[in-house]
């Protein structure tokens, strides 16, 4: 199945499968949300301290220069679970990533809002960072704003964000459709690579 007709299938089926919407509410109906925490780095820790510089929208989670810090005992309720969605909320560069669990205990610093649903069996963590990442909940988000030098995005208007959760049928519908879309950007930027190689490669068969 072609990632077109997949689109055109999850749009029908919606349209037409209105019931399958479960309810509207409100962002922090269905989630804690914790503020990251600041932290002093130590080399000496056991804790791996997620910053800006290690996570990114099209990457997730890079370990290669992960920071630690020491665990002061304070820290319980804030170690990342498999699961759980960080959301960066300060700055002009605004997304969520979900944490599947690898590497060890982590934590995130204050420039992320820890995101942790409360019913997985209702909700998809996968579905909530798909929605939170979408340009029109991104926008929406960003014109609440507040801050002068950096933008922040309050915790608060996070939690008075309004969705409706949709079956978990329709929620998975759209978790294959970004893995699909994923996919062929991936696929794309290789077929872009090779045909610079190529033309490079023609290029020095002129010249030389």
């Amino acid at each position: 199945m072609s990632f077109l007709v997949d689109i055109n299938y999850i749009y029908y089926f919606c349209k037409y499968n209105l019931y399958l919407c479960i309810m509207k509410v409100k962002f922090k109906e269905i989630a804690l949300m914790l503020s990251g925490v600041y932290m002093k780095t130590d080399p000496s820790g056991d804790i791996g301290y997620w910053q800006i510089k290690d996570v990114s929208k099209e990457n997730g989670f890079n370990y290669e220069q992960l920071s630690m810090v020491v665990d002061n005992g304070k820290i319980s309720n804030y170690l990342l679970r498999p699961g759980d969605l960080l959301f960066s909320s300060k700055g002009l560069s605004n997304y969520c990533v979900m944490y599947h669990g690898e590497g060890g205990k982590t934590m995130a610093s204050s420039s992320f809002i820890l995101i942790r649903l409360k019913d997985l069996n209702h909700v998809l963590p996968e579905f909530i960072c798909y929605y939170l990442n979408s340009l029109s909940v991104l926008d929406k988000l960003r014109s609440a704003a507040v801050g002068t030098t950096i933008q922040i995005i309050p915790q608060s208007v996070l939690g008075e964000l309004e969705l409706t959760i949709p079956s978990i049928e329709v929620q998975q519908i759209f978790i294959e459709i970004e893995r699909l879309q994923k996919r062929s950007e991936l696929v794309y930027s290789e077929m872009i690579y090779k045909k610079k190689i190529l033309l490079d490669h023609l290029l020095m068969e002129i010249v030389e």
